[in-house]
């Protein structure tokens, strides 16, 4: 609740914000992390990040192809590398979405998600994969009661897709929703918001 992170495509690492002084702006301070143990000084950028209890999940970075990278932020100035994943011959992660060690990977290139069990860090578990139906699939965000999947393909004319992962052995795509059909609109990131007890699908989208 007192720090951000920040990811770059630039360089420099991971930014971490300490914003404890706040109202007080003369007093935030912040620092880069760049990795530590067996990658450190290694980090260099990364495009997107998610938090899960004391986890961060960084996806795109320059290490592990672009794959997640996992750090312990038990201690929120000073993360702990403790794992990654990289799924053979699509190791590259655009961006993901994490619950309970559960990790779901959006696979851009290959148009795919992945679901992940990274109950233990250093050994992740694959337990699925499913197409996206513009096989662009920029982003994923889980429904409050953990059994829908919501994914955006970021190309013209794209879907804001809803998934029942319930049985993770037979995912089914329940529904296809686009913002102005006809435009060419570009559905480039979702994120579910729950509101006196309703989940909404708020999505960011471009018009081209």
């Amino acid at each position: 609740g007192k720090y951000a992170y920040v990811t770059t495509q630039a360089s420099g690492g991971l930014q971490i914000v300490n914003l404890s002084s706040l109202p007080n702006t003369a007093g935030v301070v912040y620092q880069a992390w760049t990795g530590d143990g067996v990658i450190a000084g290694q980090l260099d950028d990364s495009h997107t990040l998610h938090i899960d209890g004391n986890y961060l999940y960084l996806y795109g970075s320059n290490l592990f192809n672009g794959g997640a990278l996992v750090a312990d932020i038990t201690d929120p100035w000073n993360p702990t590398y403790v794992g990654n994943f990289e799924k053979p011959g699509a190791e590259y992660i655009h961006d993901g979405y994490v619950r309970n060690d559960t990790m779901y990977g959006c696979h851009i290139y290959q148009g795919f998600f992945t679901v992940v069990d990274f109950t233990n860090k250093s050994a992740p578990v694959e337990l699925a994969t499913q197409i996206t139906p513009n096989n662009f699939t920029h982003n994923s965000w889980l429904s409050t009661d953990s059994k829908t999947l919501f994914t955006t393909d970021e190309v013209d004319g794209s879907f804001v897709t809803a998934y029942d992962i319930s049985d993770l052995a037979n995912i089914i795509e329940l529904d296809r929703i686009q913002s102005n059909p006809g435009s060419n609109s570009i559905g480039h990131n979702v994120q579910i918001i729950q509101v006196l007890g309703n989940d909404y699908a708020v999505t960011s989208s471009a018009c081209v």
